[in-house]
């Protein structure tokens, strides 16, 4: 199991995607990731994940994802906090709604 570290996922008032993170054992094994997220009535935050992640590549391999390369892990409607399992190359955060900061953080 690698190291997990602190990360804020998303942090914004405004809906939209957040950046792609990547996670630090991947392919190698499952992993188990706790998240937080503190979110305004009425808004919601979906967890994101996808398995694509070429061994030796050294490029942004967020930029060539097409929607069948991502996977909606979880969802939350309210705060709380949650955990995400699998082996996910990359997670992020996506916002919908506009009636206040959400804030997504974890150890990932």
């Amino acid at each position: 199991m690698g190291i997990r570290r602190h990360r804020v996922l998303y942090n914004a008032l405004a809906a939209g995607d957040g950046v792609w993170h990547r996670l630090d054992s991947r392919y190698e094994e499952d992993g188990v990731r706790s998240i937080q997220v503190d979110l305004s009535s009425g808004d919601t935050v979906i967890i994101q994940g996808t398995t694509v992640d070429p061994r030796g590549a050294i490029y942004d391999v967020t930029s060539t994802l097409t929607p069948s390369d991502i996977t909606n892990i979880t969802t939350f409607t309210a705060s709380g906090n949650g955990v995400i399992a699998g082996n996910w190359s990359y997670i992020r955060a996506v916002k919908t709604g506009t009636t206040g900061v959400a804030k997504v953080q974890g150890h990932i």
